[in-house]
């Protein structure tokens, strides 16, 4: 999401200064907690809404965790620092860490926070097309990123030929004035900045095209899992207890993290965590627990990456090596087994 040039360079400083600090991963606290950092791929938002419910209800703390959550922001790399081991934890997309794993690292994803891709194309409410269907087949300009893989599945089955794409930008300007452009969005962020100035937008989900990954996912090393399952356990459940609780009243983490980021309004806040409810939650997550993963997910994106030529093999073990989950009611108490 695209909020402030001045909240940008603050998550950027942030980031250098927990660098330098050590990510405060390592060592416990007085009373005995394991000091750990989740490096965030952006900064304070509802994306993160269950991060910091599961702070403000002390639920790290009650699963033996002094958790660091850092902002981050444009072009701070959370899965190398992750895979570096500057931070325990991260929060980066599926596809990414299928890519970096090709590359040499081993991340092991232990919750999804997205459930579905929040990338989106959105069009004025007053323009013509209904589908992305409709908007593929049409002569409009749209202001996108022509190589991400939701954009070429969609040229693969639509067509898209008479389409006209223009540059990407974060500014919201050219939407504005231009009732005939469609572009690039994710669905809690420009459509709701929109709403609340009083501009109505139709939201075409980019999940339509078929590509779906696992988006928002907190990784971990496969070094750092090995020698302490007891802490990624601990993690993952106050993580669902978080989000469970943010799904139920995100007032209070609203409120917080709008201190931590100004640029975001409480009431756009409120009105994302709502828009963003479906990503979050489905049949996978009632069935089982808020985070939860499945191999013929993982398996659907890798064979999707292949034939889009953004990975060249699926890994041969996905549970266990790409993902691991404890059970919904994980066992706590010390980092065995």
């Amino acid at each position: 999401m695209h909020w402030s040039s001045s909240i940008l360079r603050a998550a950027a400083t942030s980031v250098a200064a927990s660098l330098l600090l050590g990510c405060g991963d390592g060592g416990t606290t007085a009373d005995g907690r394991t000091k750990v950092a989740v490096q965030l791929n952006w900064v304070p938002e509802p994306e993160f809404g269950g991060f910091w419910q599961a702070e403000l209800d002390g639920e790290f703390a009650k699963v033996g965790l002094d958790v660091q959550l850092i902002s981050g922001g444009p072009g701070v790399p959370a899965a190398q620092l992750v895979a570096s081991g500057k931070a325990a934890f991260g929060v980066v997309s599926g596809p990414e860490l299928l890519s970096i794993n090709e590359q040499g690292a081993s991340l092991v994803a232990i919750f999804a926070t997205y459930q579905g891709d929040p990338t989106a194309i959105m069009v004025h409410e007053s323009s013509p097309w209904r589908t992305l269907a409709e908007l593929w087949a049409s002569d409009a300009t749209l202001a996108c990123e022509s190589s991400l893989p939701f954009v070429i599945m969609l040229n693969r089955t639509h067509g898209g030929s008479r389409l006209k794409f223009v540059g990407h930008s974060t500014g919201l300007a050219d939407f504005v004035n231009d009732p005939r452009l469609a572009k690039q969005c994710f669905v809690f962020a420009e459509p709701v900045t929109l709403e609340l100035q009083g501009i109505r937008t139709r939201v075409f989900p980019a999940r339509e095209s078929g590509f779906d990954p696992y988006t928002a996912v907190v990784v971990t090393s496969r070094r750092y899992l090995d020698e302490n399952p007891g802490t990624c356990r601990a993690m993952v459940l106050a993580l669902r207890r978080g989000w469970v609780r943010y799904l139920e009243d995100p007032a209070a983490a609203n409120a917080a993290m709008t201190k931590l980021n100004p640029a975001m309004s409480l009431e756009a806040m409120n009105l994302a965590a709502e828009k963003q409810r479906f990503l979050v939650e489905d049949e996978t997550t009632r069935a089982h627990a808020v985070g939860w993963m499945t191999s013929d997910r993982w398996r659907t994106l890798a064979e999707q990456m292949i034939s889009l030529e953004k990975l060249k093999a699926v890994p041969s073990t996905l549970e266990g090596d790409v993902f691991w989950q404890p059970p919904v009611a994980p066992p706590l108490g010390g980092d065995a087994g």
